[in-house]
């Protein structure tokens, strides 16, 4: 049974609960599953369905009003009246492909809106859910599957019978306006205080109620009054959970949100809803409900399914992809052999086709430079990167553009350094070959340590430009008295010599970047070259520099935010997309879910959802629950309030939650969700908390005013978010560098209190607690951070 509800009329209640029928019957349709739906006008004083029907022209010989009469005045036994009253319901029956489609109006002829003898609540005198349990009695002797309702605006006696009784769906349809938040508020409030239990809901014979916000534009859920209006729902419905539910996600109220669209503005009849509503985003939040009301018949068959496939097959794959994902986990070791192609790459091969490289790309730690690095580097040539990339086939090896790794991170493992070795003396075979004489290579041990050398002395930017140039000519084994950018470049240029220069690892080179003066000099100068290169005509020398967004803050104190523009679109950032790319294709190098790395390119967001969920399922739970999608759910856990995510945080993820699975079977239920997923729902929650620490672990190590912060933190202390700056009598320079790494996120209260709150990816770690309270809030400042991406 299903009711669809609003504290105001005008909001687009009743679109919504036909958007809702339409869609259940086209599911059952393209499932092949008939099903039996009623729907009752039950809005007695101001019927919107109910002229829709009579506009049909198909007279109906039965209403809601008549319904009400018979059941609380019946003649005769009440199993003989609705045995009857289904008789002239059934009448007016209308088929929708194998399915059957009954209407009851809320009445016949207008008069009896003037002269209703008995009401809703009538019925409730005799017993508080009388009213629910007639429509379900009449439901049975029509042979519905579902009964869908729609009633009377406003806290009236009419709707409130049927209103609070959680063994209905209950869907509440409001706009972001003011004065329907506030009603609305109100309801949830009032609802909440007969709110069914977690066992109950968990039985699927009781509901909490959803939200349906309407007639939304992109610019208004941009308005701080929508963000309060999410948190203020959240709030009236707030429920306790048990710890082992996820602290910051609650399943309880669900919140939908439906677009606003001019055509949905007159509507007359069933058939002009119908097509009107078809290309709406209200529809495609109706069939989502749809898709899983059918999905719940089948989706209690986890016992039956598992013995097929047998759990040691399960465990295998488990094993396989744990061991994978610790390979990658650390981009040093570099493995791998095919290319994970992201956005920041698309563009690198899109804007220099014909022309050589010269940026700098910048991330957070663990964002994915030394892997993109070792990428570039395994693959040789710069051409053949651009195939690879934008799909098309270098066959001949002629005048290619060489790629060589010239400085790089301190921790390469033995088969990475094997890597960039290799592309190193590809060049220089080359050069030998077009430049006869004396061959000396210089090892990168070499290379890094004359960098130090230098560095132990005070240097401007000038002395330090003319060093870079130098070890560039130097590691490319060149034959120059003089290195200078136009001597460099026509040397390569008298050769036909077109190579492209890699630098990583500057933060194990330059330790002490935060305070030294020198080191900032010299990263200053380093990352100034592309730009400096970039004005040669006919350049044979390409730079791709990978930094690290504090190293550049350390470095350029002043126009930083223009420099990061100059290269922004090389920056190594994630969003949902590319996040579940990199998650898909951790599945194909971990050879599970027979998923091939080649496909990866052609599949939409929508497309990686549905393969993924063969991974971790589609939700935290059944598919049919109110628990979070899990690609969302992960996307939004490891994100911070800069909506700033690290691909080594994805990968450790996923890491712990195999390993998890594993250790920990029993709790974790792996054999009862194997039947549809190789990652049980509480294996993901659980790896979000050595996530964390890891996460925060390395923090330490990349910001030295956060560790600083962190040992200020008295031991034994109360940690709680959010929290004020007296609590823990934050200084003004740890605020910033806490801001700015997305640790905290400051919100200012109505009354002018400011308070701070801390994502889980930091929070967890940090071994700070969530306040009940807190919850709406900070699902409202991740909604924020990352803007329309979920």
């Amino acid at each position: 049974m299903v009711t669809f509800y609003s504290f105001k009329g005008g909001v687009g209640r009743t679109l919504h609960l036909a958007a809702y029928v339409f869609a259940l019957l086209d599911a059952a349709k393209s499932q092949n599953k008939p099903i039996t739906v009623l729907v009752i006008d039950a809005d007695l004083e101001a019927p919107g369905l109910t002229y829709w029907d009579q506009a049909s022209h198909q007279p109906a010989f039965a209403s809601f009003i008549d319904f009400l009469e018979i059941y609380h005045y019946s003649p005769v036994p009440k199993k003989e009246a609705l045995d009857l009253f289904a008789k002239e319901v059934k009448k007016t029956a209308k088929r929708e492909g194998k399915s059957t489609l009954y209407f009851l109006p809320a009445f016949l002829r207008q008069e009896q809106l003037l002269d209703t003898q008995v009401l809703p609540e009538h019925l409730a005198r005799t017993g508080s859910w009388t009213c629910s349990q007639a429509i379900h009695e009449l439901g049975r002797h029509l042979g519905a599957d579902y009964v869908f309702i729609d009633l009377r605006a406003g806290l009236s006696e009419i709707a409130s019978p049927l209103l609070f009784d959680s063994r209905m769906q209950r869907f509440f349809v409001t706009t972001a306006a003011r004065q329907s938040v506030e009603g609305l508020t109100l309801v949830l409030q009032q609802v909440s205080r007969l709110a069914p239990g977690s066992e109950e809901i968990d039985s699927g014979h009781f509901y909490d109620p959803s939200v349906l916000i309407s007639f939304l534009t992109p610019e208004l859920k941009q308005l701080p009054e929508f963000e309060e209006a999410l948190i203020q729902f959240r709030e009236a419905y707030a429920q306790a959970q048990t710890a082992e539910e996820d602290e910051f996600y609650s399943k309880r109220l669900e919140i939908l949100e439906t677009d606003f669209s001019q055509q949905l503005l007159y509507i007359n009849t069933w058939d002009e809803a119908k097509e009107k509503l078809a290309a709406t985003s209200l529809m495609k939040v109706a069939q989502d409900w749809a898709n899983n009301q059918l999905e719940a018949a089948t989706s209690d068959v986890f016992q039956s399914v598992s013995d097929e496939r047998k759990l040691s097959s399960v465990e295998e794959e488990l094993r396989r992809f744990k061991e994978t994902c610790g390979q990658y986990e650390f981009s040093e070791n570099g493995k791998g052999e095919s290319l994970l192609v992201t956005e920041p790459l698309k563009n690198l091969a899109a804007h220099f086709q014909d022309d050589l490289p010269k940026v700098v790309s910048l991330g957070s730690k663990g964002a994915g430079k030394t892997f993109t690095y070792l990428q570039l580097a395994r693959l040789k040539y710069w051409q053949r990167f651009l195939g690879t990339v934008l799909s098309f086939s270098q066959e001949s090896q002629e005048g290619q553009t060489y790629i060589f790794p010239l400085l790089e991170s301190d921790n390469l493992a033995e088969s990475a350094q094997q890597q960039t070795r290799e592309a190193r003396e590809d060049f220089r075979r080359h050069l030998q070959a077009h430049v006869p004489g004396e061959s000396s290579e210089m090892l990168m041990s070499e290379l890094r340590e004359k960098v130090k050398i230098f560095s132990r002395e005070s240097h401007d930017e000038l002395d330090w430009k003319e060093f870079w140039l130098g070890l560039i000519a130097q590691g490319l084994n060149l034959p120059l008295s003089r290195s200078s950018i136009s001597e460099i470049n026509n040397f390569l240029k008298s050769h036909s010599i077109k190579v492209v220069m890699l630098f990583d690892g500057l933060e194990d080179v330059f330790q002490e970047a935060v305070s030294n003066p020198n080191e900032q000099a010299a990263i200053r100068a380093l990352i100034n070259l592309p730009k400096q290169f970039s004005e040669l005509r006919q350049s044979h020398l390409g730079l791709v520099i990978f930094l690290r967004y504090d190293y550049l803050k350390y470095s350029i104190h002043q126009n930083t935010a223009q420099f990061e523009n100059l290269y922004r679109g090389y920056e190594l950032s994630w969003n949902l997309e590319s996040f579940l790319k990199l998650v898909y294709w951790m599945c194909a190098q971990a050879q599970v879910m027979e998923v091939s790395p080649d496909e990866i390119e052609g599949l939409n967001r929508e497309e990686l959802e549905d393969r993924l969920e063969a991974l971790w399922g589609k939700k935290l739970g059944k598919s049919t629950s109110k628990e979070a999608y899990t690609s969302n759910w992960v996307f939004a856990a490891l994100t911070d309030f800069k909506g700033r995510l690290q691909a080594r945080d994805i990968v450790r993820l996923l890491y712990h939650a195999a390993e998890i699975s594993l250790s920990q079977s029993q709790e974790v239920q792996l054999q009862r969700w194997s039947s549809d997923r190789l990652l049980p729902p509480q294996a993901i929650r659980r790896a979000l908390e050595p996530c964390s620490q890891k996460k925060v672990e390395e923090a330490e190590q990349e910001y030295p005013q956060f560790k600083e912060w962190r040992e200020t933190i008295p031991k034994g202390s109360e940690r709680v978010v959010p929290f004020t700056l007296e609590d823990f009598e934050l200084e003004a320079g740890h605020l910033k560098l806490l801001e700015e790494m997305g640790v905290i996120y400051e919100h200012r209260e109505k009354n002018g209190t400011v308070r701070y709150y801390m994502p889980e990816i930091f929070r967890k770690g940090l071994g700070f607690e969530l306040n009940g309270g807190a919850r709406p809030r900070v699902l409202a400042l991740k909604r924020k951070a990352l803007k329309s991406q979920l």
